[in-house]
């Protein structure tokens, strides 16, 4: 069920003394508000009997769908905020909800925020609809059967894949150019060029022959070990160049100057904090909105404190604190046979804490292969200390995308029962819960789709999977490192 409405005459009646604060405070140079400031009292033709100041946008500019967009922010935060996800496309949208009450209740929120800009709904396509009856949204008609499920939405696929053996006791190795991977008793379970294989990421007992080794290490290809439950144990990459070097000086260098670090921790703090809370919004329906968006509030009112961080320390005790708020909100969201009731590790004592565990093994491993061939050194941290051999900038890399990837797979795969508490299973040894062969295998396909999903606009002039975004951001560190005067910033996501 949902409300399907739109805005009468949108741009006409933006409120553009409200655009003029928000722009006012994106715009420091005087001479570009100037400018913006004579475009928007733009005043009639003399020949068309209109007098004073014009109302709201002007149909047809590029800049007027912008624009709209900045104020009507505020619009989709407060529907959302009200408990119900909102889908809006310039200003055609759809409030979703589980029932006809709940979708009435949509309706009178999308009209109260409406009339709280100054604006009104147009009365021709407001109605309350479901997928059984059909429906109309920007020129696509939906219905019972239509749109089919597609996992491969918006996702791009790569000439190379990432091969990931977790059967323990197997062995891989090269035979006439193509990858084999036999079990323990010398059952054949993988055969494919070895020209396809971007990467191998080895859980636990997993056997490597020579020649792959040589093979791989010559061919640019990642050799990943992690322990069964996921923990990072080593990486096999080619000898370091003089490009490498050179970065490896700058990054000890950045590594020790304390207001660069600082720089790096508050944006790294930033992304991933602005990355939780975006979840939870998306997450929010109407019997659990309360708490979790109360945790939204305590978030933001966190993420106010980061600027005034005076060392990576303080920087470190926002993300704790936002995390605590972050997980406790979760545990409203996990469906309730799944007994989610926050973060434990080391080791994970339910299904879903198996599952984001084994996840952020998989996304580190990612993360430290993209410093690698960004030329860095994963173990020299600006965030994380360096303790423990662990690869302290991965960690640093891997923080936002722990919520925008392995939090999402996790959490979207539990919420369709895809995910289910039979998919963990005790461990007699170590006393957690570790994920069984069918649980890994939905969470890796999961995460795999969602590293392949297309995405344009988290990165200026940027476009491609999310996979490409995670190397593109190791760069970006790379530049961040090498000179004094750039910046690094998270990716963007709504």
């Amino acid at each position: 069920m949902g409300g399907r409405t739109d805005f009468h005459d949108c741009f006409g009646n933006i409120p553009v003394s409200r655009l003029r604060h928000l722009l006012q405070a994106l715009i420091t140079d005087a001479g570009l508000f100037g400018l913006i400031e004579a475009f928007l009292a733009r005043r009639p033709a003399p020949d068309t009997g209109h007098r004073g100041e014009l109302r709201g946008l002007p149909q047809g500019s590029p800049l007027s769908p912008l624009w709209a967009n900045l104020v009507l922010a505020d619009y989709d935060t407060r529907v959302v905020t009200a408990g119900f996800p909102l889908v809006r496309f310039a200003d055609d949208m759809v409030a979703l909800t589980a029932d006809r009450n709940d979708a009435w209740e949509a309706m009178r929120v999308m009209n109260e925020a409406a009339g709280e800009l100054g604006m009104a709904l147009g009365s021709a396509k407001s109605a309350v609809m479901s997928f059984e009856e059909g429906f109309s949204f920007i020129g696509e008609d939906f219905g019972p059967r239509y749109p089919p499920a597609t996992g491969g939405h918006r996702m791009t696929q790569p000439d190379r894949r990432v091969v990931y053996l977790a059967m323990q006791g197997a062995h891989a190795r090269l035979d006439g150019g193509r990858l084999v991977v036999e079990s323990s008793d010398d059952a054949e379970v993988l055969n494919v060029p070895s020209g396809l294989v971007e990467r191998l990421v080895c859980f636990g007992a997993i056997g490597i022959s020579a020649g792959l080794r040589s093979w791989a290490l010559a061919s640019d290809v990642d050799l990943v070990f992690l322990s069964r439950r996921g923990t990072y144990l080593g990486h096999a990459w080619p000898a370091a160049s003089g490009r490498r070097l050179a970065r490896l000086r700058a990054q000890l260098a950045a590594a020790e100057d304390a207001q660069r670090t600082l720089a790096f921790s508050r944006a790294v703090v930033a992304a991933k904090a602005g990355k939780q809370k975006i979840l939870l919004q998306r997450f929010a329906r109407r019997d659990n909105h309360e708490p979790v968006l109360a945790a939204v509030r305590r978030i933001d009112h966190l993420l106010a404190m980061l600027p005034d961080c005076a060392n990576r320390d303080e920087t470190m005790g926002i993300e704790g604190a936002a995390a605590r708020e972050y997980f406790v909100a979760l545990s409203q969201i996990v469906p309730e046979p799944m007994a989610f009731t926050g973060r434990t590790r080391q080791p994970p004592q339910d299904t879903i804490n198996a599952a984001l565990s084994y996840g952020y093994a998989i996304i580190l491993a990612e993360a430290i292969s993209a410093l690698c061939a960004a030329g860095l050194d994963p173990a020299i941290g600006m965030f994380h200390a360096e303790q423990d051999r662990r690869p302290s900038l991965a960690l640093d890399l891997m923080e936002e995308f722990r919520p925008l990837v392995i939090d999402q797979v996790v959490i979207a795969a539990a919420r369709r029962a895809e995910l289910r508490p039979e998919h963990g299973h005790r461990d007699d040894h170590g006393g957690g819960v570790l994920l069984t062969k069918a649980g890994r295998e939905i969470l890796v396909g999961s995460y795999e789709r969602r590293m392949l999903q297309q995405t344009r606009g988290a990165l200026p002039g940027f476009t491609g999977n999310l996979r490409r975004h995670l190397y593109r951001q190791a760069q970006r560190a790379a530049a961040f490192i090498e000179d004094p005067q750039a910046t690094w910033t998270g990716l963007s996501w709504r």
